[in-house]
């Protein structure tokens, strides 16, 4: 099987992104069930959020200024007048001169405009003395301060948190509109690959990617489900291929680099998709495979678990992001400067790990170096950077960015 013409990263990324996905499908979840869904409808305030102005502490609401210059040698003299307990509500209202005790989380008495702290009050048989002077709105939660009512909390494409469904619940929203998990096949190939219980046999190796691909899709918001291990025939990778049939994307490991036992692209025509590109200019990773099947997008990685999860992170990511509608993708990254020479080819887009370090308040990034199979090297890595196809390397002391695994 002969490679097709290698496309350049920047085009194979156009090609993924521009796949016509079908429409996403709805469904209305509990909140309680909603943590790390993405949304699918916008989310506008009914109220506001507290509705009423409320004290953050214990002490005196006041005005302020009847406590303008109070402090400890000359406190501001008030009348204290009765008191408002959580949860209830209340009709007294403050004239000048006075004061009202309220707890954290009550109602503020008409008329007041700030809450001075228990310790910062003295009580005497006849009077309240304030020794620190109240600044307006202090130590008070206004009414809407929190959430103001018609204001979008929420929009679709953000990935709910348990903050999101703290807002919900203030605002007594008990079920949100999400959009289904994708569900995701993952076919391992090759001869040589075994299951991990297993004991390999000289030749053989145990199947690491399954495994590193799950745990890299599965944050990503997807639901994964292994097919199984394809030998290396047209027939056997053709079937597992038609076992993943219902599902909205097909990832294979291995089987995709040029050589008469790789049954990838072929397995795909037979079953009548189309290979949108088999070759990408980057390294590691040349050999990468993606096409159409039953109009679902599939991926062909390489085998080698360092190729294979570094091409899973720059080119399966961007598929994944618009399957889950989540508007933000799931890989992080951060700058920080080189601590040393990376070199490349020109005309290559490269993938170099890094381990990351705190130095003089900023970020260290030290370039980790290993060979595709060496799985360890990505363990010991914090993430990667990509070095541009149109350059010959960066160098020492340059800012790069960072794409964290974790």
């Amino acid at each position: 099987m002969e490679f097709l013409t290698a496309v350049r990263p920047s085009e194979a990324l156009g090609i993924i992104k521009s796949f016509l996905l079908p429409e996403r499908k709805r469904l209305s979840v509990k909140i309680d069930e909603a943590l790390g869904r993405v949304m699918a409808e916008e989310i506008v305030a009914s109220e506001d959020i507290p509705s009423f102005t409320r004290s953050l502490v214990d002490g005196f609401a006041v005005r302020v200024k009847d406590v303008y210059g109070a402090k400890e040698t000359t406190p501001a003299l008030l009348v204290a007048r009765g008191e408002v307990k959580v949860g209830e509500q209340t009709a007294l209202k403050v004239g000048p001169g006075e004061a009202v005790y309220v707890a954290t989380g009550a109602m503020l008495p008409e008329g007041t405009d700030a809450v001075v702290m228990q310790e910062q009050t003295r009580q005497t048989a006849h009077d309240l003395e304030v020794t620190k002077t109240a600044h307006k709105g202090e130590n008070i939660c206004f009414q809407g301060e929190d959430i103001k009512k018609g204001t979008t909390v929420l929009s679709p494409g953000k990935r709910l948190s348990a903050f999101d469904i703290g807002v919900l619940a203030a605002l007594g929203i008990d079920h949100v509109a999400v959009y289904a998990i994708p569900k995701v096949a993952l076919i391992s190939s090759g001869d040589e690959i075994v299951p991990i219980d297993a004991s390999p046999s000289p030749g053989k190796v145990r199947d690491i990617n399954r495994y590193t691909i799950s745990n890299l899709v599965a944050p990503a918001g997807c639901s994964v489900h292994f097919i199984g291990i394809a030998k290396d025939t047209l027939d056997d990778v053709s079937a597992r291929l038609q076992e993943a049939r219902d599902f909205d994307l097909l990832i294979l490991s291995g089987g995709s680099s040029k050589g008469q036992s790789d049954f990838v692209t072929a397995a795909i025509e037979r079953l009548g998709g189309k290979v949108l590109f088999h070759g990408v200019n980057v390294r590691p990773g040349k050999p990468t495979i993606f096409g159409t099947l039953w109009d679902k997008p599939v991926f062909g990685l390489p085998g080698h678990p360092v190729s294979c999860s570094l091409v899973l992170l720059r080119f399966v990511f961007p598929m994944l992001t618009e399957l889950t509608g989540e508007s933000e993708s799931a890989l992080c990254t951060v700058k920080g400067r080189l601590e040393a020479n990376v070199p490349s080819s020109y005309g290559i887009e490269e993938y170099v790990r890094v381990k990351l370090s705190s130095v003089d308040g900023g970020c260290a990034v030290a370039p980790l170096y290993a060979k595709s199979s060496v799985i360890s090297m990505l363990a010991k890595a914090d993430g990667y950077i990509i070095v541009p196809e149109g350059s010959e390397g960066l160098e020492a002391g340059e800012e790069v960015e960072v794409y964290t695994f974790g």
